[in-house]
């Protein structure tokens, strides 16, 4: 029996195109900075339907006619024909009102004057931003940014340029380059190949790739450089954090497990919410992303700058999304629209996304969270991190201790650390801080009558906001799981 043949898969871009004209979409808007690419997909996408494009340089493809350069003449021209028109340069003339007349024209009449034959318009644009009068005929598609299938055969093309390529850990560099357009990936493995080692080469792309999301404004690419082992205390969370790591396995989708979503990490401040989310990138052993909101709100369209984001970060995954403070973005008592927006594109992102992102977001002002964030689905765990324990203070001192260089064992770290309860780990630190400058400034080495000096010269945060600290740890008691073990920490505000 011969066996039948399996018909290679469709990609989704080319498929999304061919369903949206099927549906009878007069006006397709794909959002991508790649217009080759764009074209050569819809090429593909359209097989024996007539395809012509328009530029504002040189006017409709194929037509000798200067006129034809202007948006609007064009699209009431009947040498546009029957088929699929691409216009490439059209989002900046969207402000003027008879473009999108002219626009509203084609999609009420969307077949050819001369032969009767359907017409479509695509319009190829690098951001969303489309008039509300055609916003109801438009299908808007994202052009996706190019899969490990395609980055493996962008990298096997450049090392085909050579006689003799460099010996590279294909599957690594592949990975390393993700979150690039076809263009970018290019010239990032071009510049690796001229570097001495496989370890160099492999540390410019991973550069080139900072240097591309440093571009982007909303997302930078950080270094992980600290560990589990150098934050202080939460047991609990660091251990949940350890078991994770499994589960990015092949074999834990066997075994009936899917990725591991993320943590919401809030608490009091200081007390190390922010360390612990970025040593999860390093535990899980994934690259690091932070998502700054201010910078999203910051930008003309914080709509599209955070899909835009949202399909940087699923390009690249398996990663670690960093999102800090994330009341301030999404919170508030009375939100603007643009926060609203913004915040239901996040949350279904946060909900349906398929690609394994690791989300490890923190809170400080639990009040402000909506609570449609904290629900279920859209992080495995919610922890809460309270003031350190007297056996957490020990340990957090000790490591800030060591970190910079002194023997922990030769202080009296126990004896100073009992008239510390109100102390957060952020606090612990300054006050190491501020007694190694007091040491050196009398040229000697710091000693145990420094670290006392030091504290008594702190006011802690619980101590200044001792009401809305209490009514944190409050809510923390019954709204998440705590991220310590140690259940002995004093009621500071109580006897």
């Amino acid at each position: 029996m011969t066996a039948t043949p399996t018909a290679a898969p469709v990609d989704p871009f080319v498929a999304e195109v061919r369903a949206s004209l099927t549906a009878g979409f007069p006006v397709i808007v794909v959002v991508t900075h790649e217009e080759t690419r764009a074209l050569e997909l819809l090429r593909t996408a359209l097989g024996a339907m007539r395809m012509t494009s328009w530029t504002s340089t040189r006017g409709i493809e194929g037509v000798v006619d200067d006129t034809l350069k202007e948006p609007l003449a064009a699209l009431r021209s009947t040498k546009l024909g029957a088929g699929v028109v691409v216009f490439l340069d059209l989002h900046p003339f969207l402000g003027d009102p008879r473009v999108v007349r002219a626009i509203r024209d084609v999609c009420a009449s969307p077949r050819d004057a001369v032969t009767g034959k359907p017409r479509a318009l695509v319009l190829v644009m690098p951001s969303l931003d489309i008039p509300v009068e055609i916003e109801r005929d438009v299908a808007v598609i994202d052009l996706p940014l190019p899969a490990a299938t395609d980055m493996t055969a962008i990298l096997d093309g450049e090392l085909a340029r050579h006689d003799a390529p460099p010996t590279w850990d294909r599957p690594a560099f592949v990975r390393a380059a993700l979150g690039l357009t076809r263009t970018e990936a290019a010239r990032a493995f071009r510049l690796a190949q001229a570097a001495s080692t496989p370890q160099e080469s492999l540390l410019r792309i991973i550069s080139e790739k900072r240097r591309v999301l440093r571009r982007s404004s909303t997302l930078e690419l950080i270094a992980p450089e600290i560990g589990l082992d150098e934050v202080g205390g939460l047991d609990v969370l660091k251990g949940w954090l350890r078991a994770r790591v499994l589960a990015f396995g092949d074999g834990a989708r066997a075994f009936g497990l899917s990725e591991p979503r993320g943590m919401l990490v809030c608490g009091v401040q200081g007390c190390g919410k922010s360390m612990v989310s970025k040593a999860a990138a390093m535990v899980l052993g994934l690259p690091l992303v932070r998502l700054d909101f201010a910078e999203v709100f910051s930008t003309p369209s914080p709509e599209h700058a955070v899909r835009e984001a949202m399909r940087v970060i699923e390009a690249i995954a398996p990663v670690v999304l960093w999102v800090d403070e994330i009341e301030k973005g999404l919170g508030g008592d009375a939100p603007d629209g643009r926060q609203v927006r913004v915040f239901g594109a996040f949350l279904t992102w946060l909900q349906e996304r398929r690609a394994p992102v690791f989300v490890a977001a923190t809170a400080n002002e639990v009040d402000r969270l909506p609570p449609e964030l904290a629900r279920r689905g859209r992080f495995d765990e919610i922890f809460f991190v309270d003031l350190p324990s007297p056996k957490e203070r020990e340990e957090i001192l000790a490591l800030h201790l060591t970190r910079r260089g002194r023997d922990a064992a030769t202080f009296a770290i126990a004896d100073i650390c009992k008239g510390l309860d109100h102390y957060s780990g952020a606090e612990l630190e300054q006050i190491v801080s501020s007694a190694l400058f007091r040491a050196y400034s009398q040229r000697r080495d710091v000693a145990d009558a420094d670290l006392r000096s030091a504290a008594r010269e702190v006011v802690p945060l619980a101590t200044l906001y001792e009401e809305k600290i209490q009514a944190l740890r409050t809510w923390g008691q019954t709204r998440a799981r705590r991220a310590s073990a140690d259940r002995r920490t004093l009621d500071l505000f109580e006897g």
